[in-house]
């Protein structure tokens, strides 16, 4: 799987091999990314919007995870804290006590 973050390839298949399903809505993810299909397809969500975003920069694999294409067009690049708040999140019942575990260790390291 190519990414433009510059993540190896032994760390990704690592975070592929946990994040079968949107680390968010619970989705079954589709990889490789299908251009046809988006919304199901895995995306690489950053969740620290303070960087950095790239491999050679210091980015850590605890700082990714895997989501459906829906839900990382949907957060963009608001704070975890404010996507939980959106229609969004509230329709799908998206919310800190929801997320994948890889996400709830996120929010824990980071309080």
């Amino acid at each position: 799987m190519k990414n433009k973050f510059g993540i190896p390839k032994e760390k990704l298949k690592i975070l592929q091999e946990r994040s079968k399903f949107c680390a968010y809505c619970g989705k079954k993810l589709i990889f490789p990314y299908d251009t046809k299909n988006r919304r199901d397809s895995a995306t690489i969500e950053h969740l620290n919007f303070d960087g950095p975003f790239y491999w050679k920069d210091g980015l850590n694999i605890e700082d990714v995870t895997f989501v459906c294409g829906s839900c990382n067009s949907s957060r963009g690049k608001k704070l975890l804290s404010e996507w939980f708040e959106s229609g969004y999140c509230m329709a799908k019942n998206i919310n800190s006590d929801t997320v994948s575990g890889d996400i709830k260790k996120y929010i824990n390291k980071n309080k």
